[in-house]
């Protein structure tokens, strides 16, 4: 009568716990499938393309800033937390404003982001500064070496290739990460009671095991 309980029990709660789970794998797929098409877009459409995505962008950036400050002031965000937010969500009005402003605005901001990342990620880690520092020299030499060759038409056209390319990047790994999420919701749950246990391995389970 007991096993008979409980193994409605559990039938009646793992239906519940596979439908809270499996919409896990939707919204990396749907932010991996949306910053692929912003990247093509972006690669092919040279006038409107890069501005729709630095946009765009920015207000992802003043969205998740706003969010965070909101949930600073309820206490559940710590003070450099706040910062963070209230940072990402003037950087990402600064993107806006430069993406309304021209498409020549829009690459130089493209072209300070690459020059940039890497000095920002030594300030951001302790661990190989020195190697950050040495690529964020070699960035900016090979981004005076391009203006020189090339002109800044070459110039801003580089910025928006590193910057697409960030973006297709990103895009793929959240598609890698929602197929990962949707494998482990399909994965069968290991049978209740039974688990990991000796007599599962030594072979017809604990039923096998009381019989003997």
């Amino acid at each position: 009568m007991t096993n008979a309980v409980t193994a409605g029990r559990l039938a009646g709660t793992s239906p519940s716990t596979s439908a809270r789970a499996r919409p896990a794998w939707l919204r990396p797929a749907a932010l991996g499938v949306a910053l692929l098409a912003l990247a093509a877009l972006a690669a092919t459409w040279s006038g409107g393309g890069p501005r729709l995505l630095l946009g765009l962008l920015g207000v992802a950036a003043v969205a998740h800033g706003v969010t965070v400050l909101r949930a600073a002031r309820t206490g559940a965000a710590d003070r450099t937390t706040a910062v963070a937010g209230a940072g990402a969500a003037w950087l990402g009005a600064v993107a806006v404003a430069f993406a309304l402003l021209s498409a020549t605005a829009t690459g130089w901001v493209f072209v300070v982001a690459a020059v940039l990342a890497l000095p920002a990620l030594a300030a951001l880690s302790a661990v190989r500064r020195s190697v950050a520092a040495a690529g964020a020299a070699a960035l900016v030499v090979a981004a005076v070496v391009v203006a020189v060759v090339s002109g800044v038409d070459g110039l801003l056209t580089a910025g928006r290739v590193v910057a697409v390319a960030v973006i297709a990047l990103a895009g793929v790994a959240y598609l890698v990460s929602a197929v990962r999420t949707a494998r482990e919701a399909a994965a069968p749950a290991p049978a209740a009671g039974c688990g990991g246990c000796a007599c599962s391995a030594g072979g017809g389970g604990c039923g096998a095991a009381a019989l003997r």
